[in-house]
């Protein structure tokens, strides 16, 4: 009887995921914390398989301690944690999923965008204080949404799914991307180069992966260019902004406003990289909103993902084309 494959499951997946891959494979699962590097390449060590979460950055060490693995399935749509280089020289498959985060991603963007042009946060510690007194005709004024111009640094699928659910409030779309024709299924949104768009965009939504090019896509130079009084909404990666200048750019009142559900910190495949968020970014406290990389944070994503992820490492196995493969083009020439 042929013996089954083995995978490793490092970090809490929820059930239906697991038990997919238990039906056809030997599953060694750590539910806990984060492991360290040497415990995951210890665990990893004689697997077939392995699924990769935000945190566990998959670097040439891990691989050469893995000479079996033959897939790794991102728990996610970023894989700018896993060298796919490395991958594809040793033959590995990466799959990630393209699809089941998209509209929980862009549900999350709205969300800041709202609560930052709102004020919601300084709003709700007032009253908390016990401050509140009343209604105020000056306390914590806000911005319209509506009437405004959205623009959309990234227009792959998150970016459109923000852009739909952007329209539901009245405002005019642009968008930048690095290929002009990404727009073809919004005919309401616009496309405008990308320093126009920051000069003419009210609320910019920074919705690129991080990649060697993405990386301070909006450096000093580029928010410089924001049109005063805007604001800033990062769900893409923290990388992709550069954090030093946007916390400089809140204390000139160049923006009126940052919020992020990613920070630079996290980004493992940035050699230097800071060692937390941006102290002035902190203390900016009445004109930011930040989440701790929420996007797929509902229990309705994380169960999505799950059974994706099974499915992509399921059929890579198997010997097929999985729908999210990243590599497959380079590793078997077709």
């Amino acid at each position: 009887m042929m013996s089954r494959k083995k995978v490793f499951v490092g970090q809490f997946m929820p059930d239906r995921g697991l038990a997919m891959l238990r039906q056809y494979f030997d599953v060694s699962y750590c539910d806990g914390a984060s492991l360290s590097k040497e415990e995951f390449m210890v665990r990893a060590r004689e697997v077939d398989a392995l699924v990769a979460f935000m945190t566990d950055y998959i670097d040439r060490d891990i691989l050469a301690n893995c000479p079996g693995l033959k897939v790794i399935a991102s728990f996610g749509k970023g894989f700018d944690n896993i060298d796919v280089q490395a991958c594809t020289r040793q033959g590995i498959l990466v799959t990630v999923n393209p699809d089941d985060l998209t509209a929980s991603t862009a549900e999350l963007a709205m969300t800041l965008l709202l609560a930052l042009s709102r004020n919601v946060l300084p709003a709700d510690t007032h009253i908390r204080a016990g401050h509140f007194q009343g209604w105020h005709p000056l306390h914590y004024l806000g911005s319209d949404v509506h009437g405004k111009t959205l623009g959309l640094v990234g227009f792959g699928a998150i970016g459109q799914a923000i852009a739909r659910r952007a329209k539901g409030f009245e405002v005019n779309i642009r968008y930048y991307d690095s290929n002009q024709e990404a727009g073809a299924q919004c005919p309401d949104a616009q496309f405008a180069e990308l320093p126009d768009l920051l000069a003419e965009s009210d609320y910019v939504v920074i919705a690129v992966s991080l990649n060697p090019g993405s990386r301070h896509l909006l450096g000093a130079k580029e928010i410089a260019l924001l049109k005063k009084g805007s604001y800033l909404i990062n769900i893409g990666r923290g990388s992709t902004v550069d954090e030093a200048a946007v916390a400089e750019a809140l204390l000139t009142n160049r923006l009126r406003g940052y919020a992020a559900d990613v920070f630079a910190f996290e980004d493992q495949s940035i050699g230097v990289r800071p060692a937390y968020i941006n102290d002035k970014l902190l203390r900016c406290s009445d004109r930011t909103v930040f989440t701790p990389h929420l996007g797929t944070g509902t229990v309705e994503a994380r169960d999505r993902l799950s059974v994706s992820t099974a499915r992509q490492l399921i059929s890579a196995l198997k010997g097929a084309r999985p729908s999210g493969a990243v590599n497959y083009d380079a590793i078997y020439g077709v």
